[in-house]
């Protein structure tokens, strides 16, 4: 069985995007596709776990291994070995559903997601219409925000690469709070990365 693993929020929205991700996918395949979270502390028994996690810290190269492990399943490169194909769905998605001309990516720290960034600076060319933030390193979405109102500009998209609702989108949206701008989805709220995930269970058939 193929198990979706994601990190896990105390928000109930995390978990019900978790599982609908996972109702999306297994349409897309034909078959079931079942979640799990870091918290649940095990893994249904002989499944085969993509570990939905953008960036490659701690969760990906120990915990998950060690859970792995214990219930004798086979873990599956993370969706980060991915980032090039999350960030053109990502841009085109973005680009396709506003017209807004300045588009902000938040990552949640750059340490860690240097393959995602990398990704999205070289699909979108990034320039003075564009920037790349993070949530807990500098230039945070706060900083370049309060340069981009200090100098007038105007129709900000801020694209969150965060796959689901949780703590991080809360502190996203206190940090942005007090400027004017268009808050797109989460990530897992595009068709793309449904089809994304699709496909690397595929590959593993």
């Amino acid at each position: 069985m193929h198990i979706l693993l994601a990190h896990g929020s105390s928000e109930v929205i995390h978990k019900q995007q978790v599982q609908a991700l996972a109702t999306r996918v297994s349409t897309l395949l034909g078959e079931e596709v079942g979640i799990a979270l870091l918290s649940d502390n095990r893994l249904p028994e002989g499944s085969s776990v993509l570990p939905l996690f953008l960036g490659e810290g701690k969760h990906v190269t120990e915990d998950i291994p060690k859970m792995a492990a214990q219930s004798n399943c086979i873990v599956l490169p993370p969706l980060s070995m991915h980032a090039n194909a999350i960030a053109n769905t990502t841009i085109e998605t973005l680009t396709s559903e506003t017209r807004r001309i300045q588009a902000m990516f938040v990552l949640y720290h750059f340490s860690g997601f240097e393959k995602l960034a990398a990704a999205l600076y070289a699909s979108v060319k990034i320039c003075s219409k564009h920037a790349l933030a993070s949530l807990h390193s500098e230039p945070s979405a706060h900083s370049i925000l309060q340069l981009w109102q200090q100098a007038g500009v105007k129709n900000i998209s801020l694209q969150p690469m965060l796959l689901f609702e949780g703590k991080s989108m809360d502190r996203l949206r206190r940090m942005t709070e007090p400027f004017e701008i268009t808050m797109a989805p989460v990530l897992s709220e595009y068709d793309g990365i449904a089809t994304i995930i699709a496909d690397c269970l595929k590959g593993q058939e």
